[in-house]
């Protein structure tokens, strides 16, 4: 794997420092996150390809897991760049996600947007993996995100709901648990980044609905796998 890290394409798509985060294709290949034809690393090099990529501005938000195990909601800002259909199973899509939960780390990813069809809605699959400060990997996660359109959220657009599941870093426990936990993305200017509410003010009730239970209370992020790696999904 120390091969594929240092390889001069995987320099130019890092650009992060400390804690910051690098979105590997060979993610989806060798993790089998998606079922790819091709892992092309030169598909990321735009002067390479003449890729124009179309950007929007978006907004996660998602429940997350803090160092004293408890469940909270957090958002980030989130630039979608949208390379267009998919090419022999190339990835074509990227996200690049700030936020306050992790002060000066960037977590690019890159993944698959596949369109809507007759029997699925448009859906977005990415992975990224974390960069430690001595320069090492570890701690890969995922998003699956689903299209769908919410009046209550924006009137007529886009957004997207699904989930987020990797290891969550805030806990100090070690192993780190593996977690998986509600997601929404939504365009920027739908949601103040102040939307899931806090101890004073209510969440959003439009986004409420993706990452409340009916008794107000968060939905629960889940321990994905049990202490002998099976996949056993339980509520923290």
């Amino acid at each position: 794997m120390e091969r594929f890290y240092n390889n001069p394409a995987w320099r130019r798509i890092r650009g992060l420092r400390g804690l910051g985060t690098l979105a590997l294709s060979m993610a989806f290949c060798l993790a089998g996150m998606l079922a790819l034809s091709s892992c092309d690393l030169n598909f990321w090099d735009d002067d390479d390809n003449g890729a124009e990529p179309e950007v929007t501005e978006m907004r996660g938000f998602y429940t997350s897991v803090t160092a004293d195990g408890v469940t909270d909601c957090q958002s980030e800002d989130v630039t979608l760049r949208d390379f267009g259909d998919v090419d022999n199973g190339i990835p074509n899509v990227r996200l690049s996600a700030t936020g306050d939960a992790f002060e000066d780390t960037d977590f690019s990813q890159i993944g698959i947007k596949v369109d809507a069809s007759t029997t699925n809605p448009e859906t977005i699959s990415s992975a990224y993996v974390s960069e430690n400060t001595d320069g090492s990997f570890d701690r890969p996660g995922a998003y699956f995100l689903v299209a769908k359109t919410d009046d209550n959220i924006a009137q007529g657009a886009t957004i997207y709901t699904g989930y987020w599941a990797g290891y969550a870093w805030r806990p100090d426990e070690t192993p780190r648990p593996v977690v998986i936990c509600p997601y929404v993305m939504v365009p920027a200017s739908a949601l103040a980044d102040d939307s899931c509410g806090t101890e004073t003010t209510d969440m959003d009730s439009g986004l409420a609905t993706y990452l409340e239970d009916e008794d107000g209370s968060l939905k629960d992020c889940h321990n994905l796998l049990d202490a002998d790696g099976v996949l056993s999904p339980t509520k923290r």
